[in-house]
């Protein structure tokens, strides 16, 4: 048996089990089998442990190129 709850904010119908059924906003209810819809939150679904989240890095700042006559300390 699959739980869920609706987080649509009105009535919706849903064909569950051979049957069309009236779902309100907020109720919970089962089903036999699974039920594809976005506006539905599964609540019995086994939770996998949570993975370090991946950091993605930016680009590499220009570096300005510096003059040897500059280094050297000898201007022109």
């Amino acid at each position: 048996m699959y739980k869920y709850r609706s987080k649509c904010r009105w009535n919706m119908l849903l064909h569950i089990d051979g049957a069309v059924v009236e779902i309100r906003p907020g109720e919970l209810f089962q089903a036999k089998g699974a039920v594809d819809s976005r506006y539905l939150e599964q609540l019995n679904k086994k939770v996998a442990p949570k993975s370090k989240p991946v950091v993605k890095r930016g680009r590499k700042p220009k570096t300005q190129e510096i003059f040897k006559e500059e280094l050297n300390g000898s201007s022109s």
